[in-house]
This record gives C-alpha cells, sequence and structure tokens, in this order.
C-alpha cells in the first residue's frame, strides 16, 4: 500500500503550510504546494497527485476555477475547491468544472477528511457512470463510505481514519463475506464495506475475472488449476461450474 498524494494549490502561505500540516498528521502525502493556477498545471504532470486541493482565489491570472477548466481537459486527476466565498455566483460559476468536492473555510479535520473521501467516491463513480458526472453530489457529508474506491490504476480502502492506495497490479483475489469483501493483496488481507458484486464493476475486465459466486482472481496471479481448484498466493479457491468454461478459455493452455 501507499499513502494518498495531493497536491495544494493556495495563495495563503500561512493556510498552506496548515493544510499541509494536516493532511501529513492524517497520513495522507503533500506532494506539492504551488501558489498559482499557472504553477499548479505545470507541476500535475511532474508530480502526478492521486487528488488536487485547490483553492478558487490563486495568484496570477488565472483563477482556481479557470484552472480547473483547463486542468479537466489535461488530466482526470480528481479536485477539491477550497474556498472562503459560498455566495451563489461563485458556486454556480464552479459547479461548470465538476468538481470532486467543496471546502468551506474555515474547516476542521473532520471535514477535511470527509472531502477527501467524497471526492474519491465521486472520482470513482464518474469512471463508471460517466454521463451521470453532474448529478453526484459535491458537499461531504458525514456519512460517507469510502472503504473501496477506483482510481485510475488503483483502489482505495479505508484503513482507520484515511484512505490508502492499493494498486491493481497487487490485488491477488477478492472473497465474498456477505455484505462485505476481503481484498487480498500480495501483502495485506482488506474487509471492505462494499460487495463482491460491486468491486467487480470497478475491476477491469481484462485483468481479473469471477471464477466462483464468491471469488474474483487476477488472472495473471494464477500459479496452478488442479481439478476444480485455483491455487494463487498460497491458496485454493474453488472455480464454480457455471465459470469454469469461461476461465479456460481466457487461458494459453498448451
Amino acid at each position: 500500500m501507499s499513502q494518498l498524494k495531493l497536491l495544494i494549490a493556495e495563495d495563503d502561505v500561512v493556510i498552506a503550510q496548515n493544510l499541509s500540516l494536516s493532511l501529513e498528521s492524517m497520513g495522507y502525502e503533500v506532494c506539492q504546494v504551488v501558489s498559482s493556477g499557472e504553477e499548479l498545471l505545470l507541476q500535475v504532470h511532474q508530480h502526478q497527485p492521486d487528488l488536487i486541493i485547490l483553492d478558487i482565489t490563486l495568484e496570477g491570472k488565472l483563477d482556481g476555477i479557470e484552472t480547473a477548466a483547463l486542468l479537466s481537459k489535461a488530466t482526470k486527476v480528481p479536485f477539491i475547491f477550497m474556498t472562503a466565498f459560498s455566495d451563489k455566483e461563485t458556486i454556480d460559476r464552479a459547479k461548470q468544472t465538476n468538481p470532486h468536492a467543496y471546502l468551506v473555510k474555515p474547516f476542521d479535520v473532520r471535514t477535511l477528511q470527509s472531502s477527501i473521501e467524497l471526492a474519491i467516491h465521486n472520482a470513482g463513480t464518474r469512471q463508471l457512470q460517466p454521463a451521470q458526472a453532474s448529478t453526484i453530489p459535491t458537499q461531504p457529508t458525514d456519512t460517507v463510505e469510502a472503504d473501496n474506491f477506483l482510481l485510475h490504476d488503483a483502489l482505495f480502502v479505508k484503513v482507520r481514519n484515511r484512505l490508502e492506495k492499493v494498486m491493481l497490479e497487487d490485488i491477488i483475489w477478492a472473497e465474498a463475506q456477505d455484505i462485505y469483501c476481503n481484498i487480498k493483496t500480495r501483502t495485506h488481507l482488506h474487509l471492505v464495506s462494499q460487495s463482491l458484486k460491486n468491486l467487480e464493476q470497478r475491476l477491469p475486465t481484462n485483468k481479473f475475472m469471477r471464477v466462483h459466486r464468491s471469488y474474483i482472481v487476477q488472472l495473471t496471479a494464477i500459479e496452478a488449476i488442479e481439478d476444480n481448484n485455483i491455487l494463487i498466493g498460497g491458496k485454493q479457491i474453488p472455480i464454480g461450474n457455471t465459470h469454469r468454461d469461461a476461465l479456460l478459455k481466457r487461458l494459453q493452455i498448451l
């Protein structure tokens, strides 16, 4: 697992420092702090953050909203708008860029965490339902569930009070556990509050496959097949009768 990597765009040095310290104390990595939209657009490709926290008021010719509009054309990195203004005109302008969440100053750590979870959730949902992106809420709530969200080539799982990144290439299998599921990586086992069906919809089908009503496996992690079982990561996983033929077609059998 690796830390969620954030980039901050804030023109107030004190606020930027306090925000950076708060994020690091929450277990996140702050990869860069910039003060202008122009600098953000240059730095985002170099640092490749998982999430951007973007103030609407910035130094330079571009404000945060104009920067976000350009950012959306150049990258799929999700962003949170941060502002001291909550007037209708500002919010209406900001909404045109489809932000993944909002932070209204001043805010506390709990609100910050909720906004981060919501932004990651919305980013994953928009990948699944891009046509419905504009209908996704962008205000943080206390009931956000962020245990398992897909972003680019990783899932984010909630470990205690922070989100941690799990690379898809490290996942070897997933197992249904009632309304939850276990996600097994090469080094960790995570219990997440998502159904196996929901997880299956979020995993790329060219790498992962349902092989049983209770199991999904990463195809390249399969070590052997014996009778009706898959050996993977030291575990025997049963092959369901309805999945066997489809599985064998996916494998190169000599």
